[in-house]
Protein backbone atom coordinates (compact mmCIF):
# COMPACT_ATOMS: atom_id res chain seq x y z
CA UNK A 1 0.00 0.00 0.00
CA UNK A 2 1.17 2.81 -0.96
CA UNK A 3 0.40 6.63 1.58
CA UNK A 4 -0.51 9.66 -0.04
CA UNK A 5 -1.06 12.93 1.21
CA UNK A 6 -4.03 15.01 -0.21
CA UNK A 7 -5.30 18.60 0.17
CA UNK A 8 -9.19 18.40 0.35
CA UNK A 9 -11.66 21.36 0.44
CA UNK A 10 -14.95 22.74 -0.49
CA UNK A 11 -15.81 26.42 -2.28
CA UNK A 12 -17.69 29.09 0.72
CA UNK A 13 -19.68 31.25 -1.68
CA UNK A 14 -19.59 34.86 -1.75
CA UNK A 15 -21.77 37.59 -4.06
CA UNK A 16 -22.49 41.07 -4.04
CA UNK A 17 -25.51 42.50 -6.28
CA UNK A 18 -24.68 45.27 -8.16
CA UNK A 19 -26.33 47.22 -11.22
CA UNK A 20 -24.33 48.65 -14.17
CA UNK A 21 -24.74 50.12 -17.42
CA UNK A 22 -22.77 48.20 -20.38
CA UNK A 23 -22.52 48.09 -23.77
CA UNK A 24 -22.49 44.17 -23.64
CA UNK A 25 -22.83 41.03 -21.67
CA UNK A 26 -18.89 40.76 -21.43
CA UNK A 27 -18.65 44.72 -20.71
CA UNK A 28 -21.62 44.46 -18.01
CA UNK A 29 -19.96 41.28 -16.43
CA UNK A 30 -16.19 43.23 -16.29
CA UNK A 31 -17.69 45.98 -14.71
CA UNK A 32 -19.77 44.39 -12.17
CA UNK A 33 -16.97 42.55 -11.02
CA UNK A 34 -14.89 46.10 -10.49
CA UNK A 35 -17.82 47.82 -8.93
CA UNK A 36 -18.12 44.54 -6.31
CA UNK A 37 -14.67 44.68 -5.46
CA UNK A 38 -14.39 48.17 -5.08
CA UNK A 39 -17.45 48.84 -2.60
CA UNK A 40 -16.50 46.09 -1.07
CA UNK A 41 -19.96 44.70 -1.08
CA UNK A 42 -19.52 40.58 -1.21
CA UNK A 43 -21.74 39.00 1.42
CA UNK A 44 -21.35 35.37 2.41
CA UNK A 45 -23.92 33.31 1.06
CA UNK A 46 -23.87 30.21 3.86
CA UNK A 47 -23.50 28.12 0.69
CA UNK A 48 -20.82 25.98 0.24
CA UNK A 49 -20.18 23.83 -2.51
CA UNK A 50 -19.14 19.76 -2.77
CA UNK A 51 -15.80 18.85 -1.36
CA UNK A 52 -13.07 18.07 -3.73
CA UNK A 53 -9.04 17.06 -3.97
CA UNK A 54 -7.11 20.04 -4.86
CA UNK A 55 -3.48 18.42 -4.81
CA UNK A 56 -2.19 15.34 -4.15
CA UNK A 57 0.91 13.36 -3.79
CA UNK A 58 2.88 10.71 -2.51
CA UNK A 59 4.40 9.76 1.08
CA UNK A 60 3.16 10.67 4.48
CA UNK A 61 2.91 14.61 5.32
CA UNK A 62 4.36 15.91 2.28
CA UNK A 63 3.77 18.85 0.44
CA UNK A 64 1.39 17.85 -2.69
CA UNK A 65 2.07 21.25 -4.37
CA UNK A 66 5.06 21.77 -6.68
CA UNK A 67 4.20 25.27 -7.54
CA UNK A 68 1.07 26.33 -8.70
CA UNK A 69 -0.23 22.50 -9.54
CA UNK A 70 -0.38 19.24 -8.04
CA UNK A 71 1.87 16.39 -8.15
CA UNK A 72 -0.36 14.31 -8.56
CA UNK A 73 -2.95 14.75 -11.43
CA UNK A 74 -6.12 14.52 -9.83
CA UNK A 75 -8.29 12.46 -11.51
CA UNK A 76 -11.75 14.41 -13.23
CA UNK A 77 -14.00 13.29 -10.90
CA UNK A 78 -12.75 14.14 -7.64
CA UNK A 79 -11.85 17.64 -8.96
CA UNK A 80 -13.19 20.84 -8.34
CA UNK A 81 -15.19 21.42 -11.71
CA UNK A 82 -15.88 17.03 -11.91
CA UNK A 83 -15.76 14.95 -15.05
CA UNK A 84 -15.55 16.79 -18.20
CA UNK A 85 -18.66 16.53 -20.46
CA UNK A 86 -18.99 13.72 -22.81
CA UNK A 87 -19.68 14.55 -26.50
CA UNK A 88 -21.12 11.80 -28.88
CA UNK A 89 -21.46 12.80 -32.66
CA UNK A 90 -22.82 10.48 -35.14
CA UNK A 91 -23.48 10.20 -38.79
CA UNK A 92 -23.17 9.60 -41.24
CA UNK A 93 -21.32 12.82 -40.73
CA UNK A 94 -21.84 15.87 -38.60
CA UNK A 95 -24.27 17.80 -38.02
CA UNK A 96 -26.26 14.65 -37.76
CA UNK A 97 -26.81 13.60 -33.81
CA UNK A 98 -25.26 15.56 -31.41
CA UNK A 99 -25.69 13.99 -27.62
CA UNK A 100 -24.21 15.36 -24.43
CA UNK A 101 -23.57 13.67 -21.36
CA UNK A 102 -22.66 15.50 -17.84
CA UNK A 103 -22.13 19.18 -18.87
CA UNK A 104 -22.35 22.22 -21.33
CA UNK A 105 -20.37 22.15 -24.39
CA UNK A 106 -19.94 24.22 -27.39
CA UNK A 107 -19.96 22.56 -30.79
CA UNK A 108 -18.76 23.63 -34.12
CA UNK A 109 -18.96 21.58 -37.24
CA UNK A 110 -16.77 22.72 -40.06
CA UNK A 111 -17.11 21.26 -43.43
CA UNK A 112 -17.02 23.03 -47.01
CA UNK A 113 -20.77 23.82 -47.37
CA UNK A 114 -20.90 25.40 -43.85
CA UNK A 115 -19.40 25.91 -40.28
CA UNK A 116 -22.73 25.44 -37.58
CA UNK A 117 -21.63 26.66 -33.94
CA UNK A 118 -24.57 25.50 -31.30
CA UNK A 119 -24.11 25.36 -27.53
CA UNK A 120 -25.18 21.90 -26.57
CA UNK A 121 -26.11 20.70 -22.72
CA UNK A 122 -26.52 18.25 -20.14
CA UNK A 123 -27.95 20.14 -16.71
CA UNK A 124 -26.64 20.38 -14.34
CA UNK A 125 -23.26 21.92 -16.09
CA UNK A 126 -20.26 21.95 -14.39
CA UNK A 127 -18.76 25.45 -13.04
CA UNK A 128 -16.63 27.12 -15.59
CA UNK A 129 -16.26 24.00 -18.14
CA UNK A 130 -17.74 25.42 -21.53
CA UNK A 131 -15.25 23.75 -24.10
CA UNK A 132 -16.03 24.35 -27.84
CA UNK A 133 -15.26 21.47 -29.96
CA UNK A 134 -14.66 21.85 -33.62
CA UNK A 135 -14.54 18.86 -35.51
CA UNK A 136 -14.01 19.13 -38.84
CA UNK A 137 -13.15 16.35 -41.89
CA UNK A 138 -9.79 15.50 -43.21
CA UNK A 139 -8.59 15.00 -46.44
CA UNK A 140 -8.81 11.11 -45.92
CA UNK A 141 -12.06 11.70 -44.63
CA UNK A 142 -11.56 11.12 -40.66
CA UNK A 143 -12.22 13.49 -38.36
CA UNK A 144 -10.50 16.12 -37.36
CA UNK A 145 -11.22 17.39 -33.35
CA UNK A 146 -10.04 20.37 -31.52
CA UNK A 147 -10.95 20.95 -27.24
CA UNK A 148 -10.35 24.63 -26.81
CA UNK A 149 -11.77 26.33 -23.68
CA UNK A 150 -11.70 23.44 -21.41
CA UNK A 151 -11.78 19.76 -21.44
CA UNK A 152 -14.14 17.40 -23.06
CA UNK A 153 -14.47 13.89 -23.93
CA UNK A 154 -15.15 13.16 -27.56
CA UNK A 155 -16.85 10.35 -29.24
CA UNK A 156 -17.34 10.59 -32.93
CA UNK A 157 -19.37 7.60 -34.36
CA UNK A 158 -20.43 6.46 -38.02
CA UNK A 159 -18.07 9.63 -39.36
CA UNK A 160 -17.95 8.07 -43.43
CA UNK A 161 -19.04 4.76 -42.26
CA UNK A 162 -16.23 4.14 -39.92
CA UNK A 163 -16.01 5.05 -36.12
CA UNK A 164 -13.11 6.69 -35.21
CA UNK A 165 -11.73 7.72 -31.20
Amino acid sequence: MTRYTVQAGYAAYHYAIVSVEAGSIEDACCAAIEQADAAESWKSSDHVGDAFVAAACEGTDAMPWSGPVSVLPVPDEFSEHGPPPLVTLTGPRPPGGVEVTGGTVRIRFVDDAATITTQVSDPPPPPASKPLVTVRPRPDGAPDIEVRGGKALVRVEGWEGTDHA
